[in-house]
């Protein structure tokens, strides 16, 4: 990775900013994502890109399409956890003094 940075205000843009490598010769690949705020949810867009060559034989879509699906898999896990009860705890009453 080679930069990461959290949503700021107030423009609040999350931006991940890595390289990744072929496997075969170790070929550097730009990667980028950018998440914005979009309502209650978040747009995600993904770039990746070679460095050296105009052809990378289908490898940045195959990573692309990768995290895409990994994400929806997140999400829609997340969405079906079942919600947790934060239970309520009463307050305390302020402890009683004895005089003697």
């Amino acid at each position: 990775m080679i930069d990461e940075r959290a949503p700021q205000p107030p423009r609040r843009i999350g931006r991940i900013e890595a390289v990744a490598r072929t496997p075969l010769m170790g070929f550097r690949e730009d990667v980028s994502i950018r998440v914005v705020p979009d309502g209650d949810d978040s747009r995600v867009d993904i770039r990746s890109a070679s460095r050296y060559f105009d052809s990378d034989l289908g490898s940045n879509a195959a990573r692309v399409t990768k995290f895409i699906d990994d994400l929806n898999t997140a999400a829609d896990t997340d969405a079906l956890k079942p919600v947790k009860k934060v239970p309520v705890i009463p307050p305390k009453a302020p402890a009683k003094t004895v005089k003697k």
